[in-house]
């Protein structure tokens, strides 16, 4: 009885302690071995998995969200295949994506941020960009979107989307949630 109670005493103090693991599906562990790919699990919890939304430009392979942060994010790993009509080419491939999901509203407005070369050695990508947009309503009904793409010769591209109204404070954490190893 005593160990079954030190046991349990030990756990509710040091559990909380350890960081959050973001939910995901044994399908997209795969995919993230296949690319040798890594994420960058949050430090806190809360975040529940979603079902992937259908839509005609980009198939969500995995969804999850944060009621606290109020913060909706998708992504999606392309591995690189030289068949592709944009192979070697994820510049091209990542821009013709965010014209197909972002709104053609006349006052719609699309921003684009280079990373520099600390940012890419962070995400371990020879190529990454990120912009901010608004998403067609048929992708989401949040107003603001910002799609990740990085890409590492050989490998492939991955996206992060973030989806949310307001900014959280953890959202440049975000952004970097996936990372080439």
């Amino acid at each position: 009885m005593n160990r079954l109670l030190l046991l349990l005493l030990f756990l509710s103090t040091f559990l909380p302690l350890l960081p959050a693991q973001l939910p995901l599906t044994p399908e997209f562990e795969t995919l993230l071995d296949s690319l040798d790919v890594r994420v960058n699990h949050p430090f806190d919890d809360g975040f529940m998995l979603l079902d992937n939304p259908e839509n005609d430009y980009l198939q969500d392979q995995l969804t999850v969200y944060s009621k606290a942060e109020k913060l909706e994010m998708r992504f999606h790993l392309r591995p690189e295949d030289e068949r592709d009509l944009y192979y070697q080419r994820p510049h091209m491939r990542a821009a013709m994506l965010v014209m197909n999901l972002g709104s053609n509203d006349d006052d719609a407005v699309t921003s684009v941020h280079s990373f520099g070369e600390e940012e890419l050695a962070v995400m371990n990508a020879d190529w990454a960009r990120m912009w901010t947009f608004h998403p067609k309503r048929s992708y989401s009904q949040q107003p603001t979107a910002q799609l990740i793409a990085a890409y590492k010769q050989d490998r492939g591209l991955i996206y992060t989307v973030l989806l949310f109204d307001k900014a959280p404070p953890t959202l440049e954490g975000r952004q970097l949630m996936l990372r080439f190893r």
